[in-house]
This record gives C-alpha cells, sequence and structure tokens, in this order.
C-alpha cells in the first residue's frame, strides 16, 4: 500500500487522520490556499492539477457530496489514483464492504454485511446497522445511526444527530437535516427535517 498521498481540500480534520494513520502528505491542493498549510505544502489549485506528479493517490475532503462527485470526476479524467481513509480507531466489520476514495473518520462503527460505496464520507461516532448500503458520494455526518436494512442512495447527506430506522429506503440526491427522524420511505429528492421528517417545499 502506497503510504504517501495528496490531499485535495486543506481540511485540518482530515490532516490529522492522516496524521494519526502515519501517513505521509506529499502537499495539498486547494483553491484558497497558498505556500504551506499546517506544514504541508501547497501544490496548485485543482486547475493545475495537470502538472502535478501521479504517483501518489488522492484523498478528497469535502463534506458536500455533489462536491465529491465533481472532484472526483476532475480527477479521474487526469489519471490520478483514490485512497481510502479508513481510522483504526473505528470498528468495521469483516464483512462489510467499502468502496474507493471513501473516508471514514474516527468511532464509527459498521456493522454486518454493510455496503459502503465509492467516494462516500462517514464522520466521527456515525453508526451503520447490519445489510446497510450507502451510495456512492453521501455523507453521513457525525452521531447518525443508520439502522438495519437501511439503503440510501447517491449524493445524499444525512445530518448529524439524525436517525434512519430500520428497513427504509432512501432516494438519490436527499437531505436529511440535523436530528431528523427517517420513519418512511423517501422516493423524492429534497430537503427533509423533523421528527418524523418531512419534505422542505
Amino acid at each position: 500500500m502506497n503510504n504517501i498521498v495528496i490531499i485535495v481540500g486543506a481540511f485540518h480534520e482530515i490532516i490529522e487522520l492522516i496524521e494519526d494513520e502515519n501517513l505521509d502528505i506529499y502537499g495539498l491542493i486547494d483553491n484558497y490556499k497558498e505556500g504551506n498549510y499546517r506544514g504541508y505544502k501547497i501544490l496548485g489549485k485543482d486547475c493545475d492539477a495537470y502538472k502535478i506528479e501521479k504517483n501518489y493517490p488522492l484523498i478528497i475532503t469535502p463534506d458536500k457530496p455533489d462536491l465529491r462527485l465533481k472532484l472526483s470526476t476532475y480527477y479521474k479524467s487526469l489519471g490520478f489514483d483514490f485512497f481510502s481513509l479508513i481510522s483504526s480507531k473505528s470498528k468495521i466489520s469483516l464483512s462489510a464492504k467499502i468502496g474507493a476514495g471513501t473516508i471514514i473518520q474516527f468511532d464509527v462503527n459498521i456493522s454486518s454485511d454493510s455496503l459502503i460505496g465509492d467516494f462516500v464520507k462517514l464522520n466521527t461516532k456515525c453508526n451503520i446497522m447490519h445489510n446497510a448500503t450507502i451510495g456512492d458520494y453521501t455523507t453521513i455526518a457525525p452521531n447518525a445511526v443508520i439502522l438495519g436494512n437501511v439503503a440510501i442512495g447517491k449524493c445524499c447527506y444525512i445530518g448529524s444527530n439524525s436517525t434512519v430506522l430500520p428497513n427504509i429506503s432512501i432516494c438519490d440526491n436527499v437531505i436529511i437535516g440535523a436530528g431528523g427522524v427517517v420513519t418512511k420511505n423517501i422516493s423524492e429528492a429534497g430537503t427533509y427535517v423533523g421528527n418524523p421528517v418531512s419534505g422542505i417545499k
């Protein structure tokens, strides 16, 4: 395994996780910073990426699912590979499957036979229970609970401290607000809040 990575998006929380996992950071790509950040060289902006050597895999850090989709598509077109960053302080079932380019932060639990897609971001202390499916590019915020047999689509954002009850299906491009409780299937893209959640028009 390559222990040297490039970070897309100079996000200090992910830098600390990388350091905690004893990986080396070759440099950072960021549209808003120059010079150095936290002791690491800024290699350039997204538009400069074609000049950067492709010897090291990328970690794409932004929380927003649509931005991760855009960035991963762009960097794939340039020929970069991607690194799945998984905290050793998380508990992941041996029967779970983790996609490419995914970030799993501290104290995450992923239970039996769960499927985590590509470029998913699982934030600190979220809980993914048995037989759950998390679609590509989806973000699960801190302390969210995804119960058994839940299927969440692509490019969703499940807010902090929210709960998705068992056997629920959520379609692509859904946002669940912080503290929301999902008690029924969601088949229409949009933003849903409350307990139980309802759509915002």
